[in-house]
């Protein structure tokens, strides 16, 4: 058991590192200068980091852009990831392009370096001179769009082709925006004459065209799905009608050429999508849509108990092959098996189940059927596979380690030895306390928290207390006013008129401002009085707190004019504070 069990673990080492892989393409290892061409970084690992070569040689004209697939096999998740920047070439010769450095984890990966031969642009006298130049229009040079259908099924699979029309000669290009294809699931098609220009007659009219991008994209939403517009600068090369400058010029015609950079834009499109119907789905249907054959194979039919085989269910044809999922066959209960290992291969797809039968006896699959939408029928197609007889002979005596599923109608009871189950009474005795899942184990583990949302709840019901300056200030306002009456008390035993009656005048006004939002500058008799009776405040402690206030300003303007003992006022200017406080708390 122990060799097998460090085969198996030396097994999946070996399938995890040979999963792991990073790979540098290039559309055309052979270009002109200036004609744009696609360079790829195919990832197929958990990368955390990247960095990409030095494209110093080249001028990037778009990206980088990214694709993801994501398939699984045996419960194991695996990704590929792909980064893709269009490159056109500076200079003429054989160019090297540098590895890429890919980081996974703790793990380094480089790409090969790759060696692209820039051919030279077409021949010309090629001019920049402003006065010589002419404008090239939308008509001279433009982008066209074209779908395979510009209405189809939801899953069906169209083509979208992007290409360039000039009437005069292509050279290069600057700037490169792809399209997106929100709603679609994408994969790019090879080009036949890929970073080649071509000529072409178009109703008499000679063009240079220039393939830009051909895709198959497979609609995954309904509805009216955009393909965005592609932007291109496309530099082509036009005769001038500059004079000649010299003899040399004269003798060999005209002024020469000269590349004129234009900016062209496509147009968009929609694609309208419709939804598949819903009369005659089966169950099965997973959401298949083309054109499918499907079979299914065991690797045997008589196969021991805890030992494997494998179910390979086999789907072919044209469609949307890359999206269509794994089919679940219905196994039986005692039938244990993991997630398929799936491969792809041109237009077939293989979903291939592992299986280990844990109990002995005869097994029938009859549920081996697959389901896709036909899109010349336009109905639902199932298929159904003959039922395989699945003979399980008992386990092998020396597989001891191996679980064996036995329902408990089936459990004999032998001796000596493992039972199914302990019938009857039991008696259970505790032998020890253990700390851990203990009451002081989970105090320990919950003090903690509890002790930390208790502050949290209090900081939060501390904040919420003071966000409110109005209600801060108006709790403040006795314990304010209350302060400023002990200075006032320390002037009353010095027998300090005027700085008596000013720390009641300050007390007083301060109470007001804060208690009642009444301002010192707005703090008249008619301001004081309105504010209380909208309170509800008693009229006669109204009179009382105006009598106070025209005392204490008359003792701070006119000292000779106030008469009466010092005593009475504090004690007044308490109780009249004390009373209003009580009632403005009752009324709120």
């Amino acid at each position: 058991m122990k060799k097998i069990a460090l085969y198996i673990l030396l097994v999946c080492v070996f399938n995890r590192y040979k999963a792991q892989s990073v790979e540098a393409q290039v559309s055309s290892k052979q270009v002109q200068i200036g004609v744009p061409f696609e360079y790829a970084i195919v990832i197929k690992a958990n990368a955390t980091s990247y960095t990409p070569p030095n494209f110093k040689d080249f001028d990037v004209l778009g990206g980088p852009n990214q694709s993801q697939s994501t398939q699984y096999v045996n419960g194991v998740v695996s990704s590929q990831l792909t980064l893709s920047w269009y490159l056109s070439a500076k200079k003429e010769g054989k160019i090297n392009i540098p590895p890429a450095i890919v980081m996974a984890g703790n793990q380094k990966f480089e790409t090969e370096s790759i060696t692209i031969e820039c051919l030279k642009a077409a021949s010309g006298n090629t001019k920049s001179e402003g006065n010589a130049s002419s404008k090239v229009d939308g008509a001279d040079v433009f982008i066209k769009t074209t779908a395979s259908k510009a209405k189809c099924i939801l899953g069906e699979q169209i083509t979208i082709s992007q290409k360039i029309y000039s009437r005069h000669q292509i050279v290069g290009f600057q700037k490169f925006e792809p399209p997106r294809y929100d709603g679609f699931f994408v994969q790019k098609q090879d080009i036949n004459n890929q970073g080649q220009v071509m000529q072409e007659n178009v109703d008499g009219v000679k063009y240079f065209t220039y393939d830009l991008l051909k895709t198959i994209c497979t609609a995954n939403k309904a509805g009216k799905l955009a393909v965005d517009a592609t932007e291109v600068d496309v530099v082509v090369r036009k005769q001038t009608n500059a004079k000649p400058k010299n003899i040399w010029e004269q003798f060999f015609g005209g002024g020469g050429y000269e590349d004129v950079p234009v900016k062209t834009k496509s147009r968009p499109m929609n694609i309208e999508v419709v939804d598949l119907p819903n009369e005659g789905k089966p169950a099965s249907y997973n959401g298949a849509v083309g054109n499918f054959n499907f079979k299914v194979e065991a690797s045997r039919t008589e196969v021991k108990a805890n030992d494997a085989f494998n179910l390979k269910l086999i789907i072919s044809g044209t469609g949307n092959l890359k999206l269509v999922d794994a089919p679940k066959p219905q196994l039986p209960e005692s039938f244990e098996t993991y997630d398929p290992k799936i491969t792809e291969s041109g237009t077939t797809k293989t979903f291939d189940y592992l299986i280990i039968p844990r109990n002995e006896g005869t097994y029938t699959l009859d549920d081996l059927q697959f389901s896709y939408f036909n899109l010349d029928t336009k109905k639902y197609n199932t298929i159904k596979q003959s039922p395989i007889n699945i003979i399980v002979l008992p386990p092998d005596p020396n597989s001891t380690g191996a679980t064996v599923y036995n329902p408990a109608n089936q459990v004999k009871e032998v001796k000596n030895d493992i039972r199914y189950i302990k019938k009857g009474q039991i008696t259970l005795t505790k032998e020890s306390n253990e700390f851990f899942n203990s009451l002081t184990h989970f105090s320990l583990l919950l003090g903690p928290l509890f002790l930390f949302l208790t502050a949290l709840v209090l900081r939060i019901k501390y904040v919420k207390n003071n966000s409110n300056l109005l209600a801060v200030n108006e709790r403040k306002a006795v314990k304010l006013a209350k302060k400023q009456l002990i200075l006032a008390e320390k002037q009353l035993k010095l027998n300090n008129k005027d700085a008596f009656y000013t720390e009641i005048l300050l007390a007083l006004n301060n109470y007001l401002n804060n208690k009642l939002g009444i301002k010192i500058a707005e703090n008249t008799r008619e301001n004081i009085k309105q504010t209380l009776l909208i309170k509800k405040v008693d009229e006669t402690k109204i009179i009382t707190l105006l009598q106070i206030i025209d005392t204490c300003e008359f003792a701070k303007y006119a000292p000779g004019t106030v008469s009466g003992e010092l005593n009475k006022v504090y004690g007044n200017t308490i109780q009249l504070i004390t009373a209003i406080e009580e009632q403005l708390n009752k009324k709120g």
